[in-house]
């Protein structure tokens, strides 16, 4: 027994010094240092190391790489401004005509107007006041010059079975359509079973290859349920002004080919379909082109309303661009598709459907049912873009999606989606507002992310920020982050960019993966922080990292609920929170760190840390390795600071002896810290030594002994694999064994 106690020492002891001397191969250190040197390294994941120039020149990169998109050129201002007649809702106007519907009959139809088979039908200009109720429809006869005012005061229209046609209509004109709701009262207006697109005009109220406003204090409740039917249906542009409208839809619930704007409205809408959109349909490729240059051609302009939406599929759909001006306390809920999955993974992720708030495009379909996608001019203006209002999206597919670029500038945002929280094609740019994606697959996407100011929390199955997009070529992916407020948590990458990252402003803590294979910060052509406050951690060492100001990295294992905090060499708290979830790598960089010696106190243990610029190593380090992270082993073999204070030491050796798992690995840790496996001694080998099977393996090329008889599998650098991870520590010192 005394023997094998000896040889358990001597075991011990030879590990511990392999493990000193691959730490000291290391430039990021083991719980105890941070970056050592300005030298760079490939990360061991592709990365290309940031050059001293491109660290140099990281501030005026970040400006010249700011897009120059312009939110203004959406407005268009012509398109939405209201005229006089617009908005009035009087119902005592001179020269009004007054209809009661219940008692209509062709003899006593009023001048102007007529009535047959159960249908009123408007043949001159002028006002019209219904009221009472009938069980058939109302039309505005085609080419009526002038302006036509229907006001509905208490007045129901229901169409009847037999009836295949919407319950108001008003048919071609370029004259100015009015649909009135009269203060304090309410109204209904409903299509039949036998109202479809197929056999009639497919919604109970449509404007047929004309505009129409709808405006009034009063509200209207809008049903149809037709078997192909929309609630409201117009073939050029729809306003809505002031009115509260409810609509209960089998199909779309609020549609214009062309142009939607709603201003001081009240809008609640249950669709099977899409609930309120606009739908360019072009015929031909010219078409397709012409509207695609055309900023209004697809337009959805909202203003100081409040908006409700459940629907099947998308939730508001713009072509090409969707506007919204809403003040604080006006919200707009969508629910889309049922909403986001209880759990979202990457396979509900790719069978999501429905997008809360979304601009889709100009699209052209064939013959053969084959679509061609014509993007505007969207390097040079937004298409998607909110300056305030509360959003509350509950979306199956993304909540907030743009085929071109988005601007958010204001706002408060609750978003739970099934892919995406935000997304765009090209830009997607943040200057304000309060964001936070609870659930999500990837949480902000675009092929390039600008977050300039504003609070946003992100919670992402995958990536937390990612700029990407598969379907381009030759673009410049980017993010940049240069003011605000970000945190991440997520299980994929933190913060991920197919071109460069750029952080040079703002206060970004992200909490990152706890898998292997991602990290925190992830770039393709290299990271640098020249400003602000940043916080990452992670499961592994990141992808290399460079700074202009003071950064320190620590690989050192982390508990979740662990309360981390940074200190200067002064004492001063630097920065200080709770870990979400376990980690094992932690960077932290401020605008006000010094070079010095920073004290890194996670729990009750410490570690003593340099802070420097320069380049990161990338991965690597010990922390986190099994049984021996968090033992704070310096290079030079003597203890780290934790140690010294008596906050972190080796486990004692326990009666049951050390036995190796026979594959050259370390068996893994038991709770109790110990090194064997299962507690029982191996037999002695004929020379003293501990064999599993009783002989003497060969010696490695190295002098080692290999577990099993056989060499161990080759890793990089000729190092041992690294226990439980199929990651590898570095290689082991030409010595030979004793």
């Amino acid at each position: 027994m005394k023997n094998k106690r000896i040889m358990i020492l001597i075991a011990i002891l030879a590990i511990v010094t392999v493990l000193a001397s691959a730490c000291s191969a290391l430039t990021t250190l083991t719980g105890t240092e941070g970056i050592a040197g300005t030298g760079s390294s490939d990360g061991g994941n592709g990365a290309t190391a940031v050059t001293a120039e491109e660290i140099a020149a990281a501030s005026e990169e970040v400006a010249k790489t700011l897009s120059s998109a312009a939110a203004s050129d959406y407005l268009a201002e012509e398109r939405i401004a209201v005229s006089t007649e617009q908005t009035a809702d009087t119902v005592a106007e001179e020269g009004a005509v007054t209809i009661d519907l219940s008692t209509l009959t062709k003899d006593n139809a009023p001048a102007g107007a007529s009535f047959k088979d159960d249908v009123l039908t408007i043949n001159e200009a002028g006002t019209y006041v219904l009221s009472g109720t009938l069980n058939g429809a109302v039309e505005v006869a085609k080419g009526v010059e002038g302006t036509v005012r229907i006001v509905l005061s208490g007045a129901t229209v229901k169409t009847t079975d037999s009836q295949a046609v919407a319950a108001i209509v008003f048919k071609q004109s370029d004259s100015l359509r009015i649909l009135t709701v009269a203060d304090g009262t309410v109204n209904e207006v409903s299509d039949s079973v036998g109202d479809n697109a197929t056999e009639g005009d497919g919604a109970a109220i449509q404007a047929k290859k004309c505009s129409l406003t709808i405006n009034g204090g009063g509200t209207l409740k809008v049903t149809a349920i037709g078997e192909e039917a929309g609630g409201i249906k117009v073939k050029d542009t729809l306003t809505i002004l002031d009115a509260t409208i409810n609509v209960t839809a089998v199909k779309n619930g609020v549609k214009a080919d062309n142009t939607i704007i709603l201003k001081n409205a009240n809008l609640t809408v249950t669709a099977g379909n899409d609930g309120i959109k606009t739908d360019v349909e072009p015929d031909t490729e010219e078409e397709a082109l012409a509207y695609a240059a055309d900023k209004t051609a697809g337009y959805i302009y909202i203003e100081n309303s409040t908006i409700t939406v459940t629907a099947v599929d998308d939730g508001i759909a713009a072509n090409n661009c969707l506007y919204i001006a809403n003040g604080e306390d006006d919200t707009i809920t969508v629910t889309t598709n049922g909403g986001a999955p209880t759990t979202v993974t990457a396979r509900s992720s790719d069978a999501a459907d429905g997008k809360a708030i979304k601009v889709g495009g100009i699209v052209l379909e064939d013959e053969e049912g084959n679509e061609t996608d014509y993007p505007a001019t969207y390097d040079e203006n937004y298409s998607l873009v909110i300056t305030g209002g509360k959003f509350v999206l509950d979306s199956n597919d993304d909540a907030i999606h743009s085929k071109g670029n988005v601007l958010i500038s204001g706002g408060t945002f609750e978003i739970a989606s099934g892919d995406d929280g935000i997304h765009a094609e090209y830009l997607t740019k943040i200057t304000g507002g309060t964001i936070s994606v609870t659930k999500s697959y990837e949480g902000i996407e675009g092929a390039a992310v600008e977050i300039t100011g504003g609070t946003i929390n992100v919670t992402a199955v995958d990536d937390g920020v990612n700029a990407a997009n598969a379907d381009l070529t030759n673009y410049t992916y980017y993010i940049v982050i240069s003011g605000g407020s970000l945190t991440v948590n997520c299980s994929g990458d933190g913060v991920d960019s197919n071109g460069k990252l750029l952080i040079s402003g703002g206060t970004v803590y992200v909490f990152g993966p706890v898998n292997g294979g991602n990290s925190a910060l992830d770039s393709e052509t290299g990271t640098t922080i020249s400003g602000g406050t940043v916080v990452t951690t992670c499961r592994e060492a990141m992808d290399l990292v460079g700074a202009t100001q003071y950064m320190v990295v620590a690989n050192v294992s982390v508990a979740a609920g662990t309360t981390v905090s940074l200190r200067s060499p002064s004492g001063t708290e630097v920065v200080s929170f709770v870990a979400p979830k376990a980690c094992a790598n932690v960077l932290i960089s401020t605008s006000e760190m010094t070079a010095g010696s920073y004290t890194l106190t996670y729990g009750t243990a410490t570690a003593t840390l340099t802070a420097t610029t320069g380049t990161s190593t990338g991965r690597g380090g010990m922390g986190g390795m099994g049984g021996m992270g968090g033992m704070g082993v310096r290079p030079n073999g003597g203890r780290a600071s934790g140690a010294e204070e008596g906050e972190q030491t080796l486990p004692d050796l326990p009666e049951g002896d050390f036995a190796p798992d026979g594959d050259g690995q370390m068996p893994p840790e038991l709770p109790n810290g110990d090194f064997d496996p299962n507690g029982t001694t191996p037999p002695e080998m004929p020379n003293g030594d501990f064999d599993p099977n009783g002989t003497t393996p060969p010696e490695m090329p190295n002098g080692d002994l290999g577990g099993e008889g056989q060499l161990p599998r080759q890793t990089w650098g000729g190092g041992m694999p690294r226990a439980g991870r199929g990651r590898q520590i570095p290689s082991l010192p030409q010595t030979e064994a004793e």
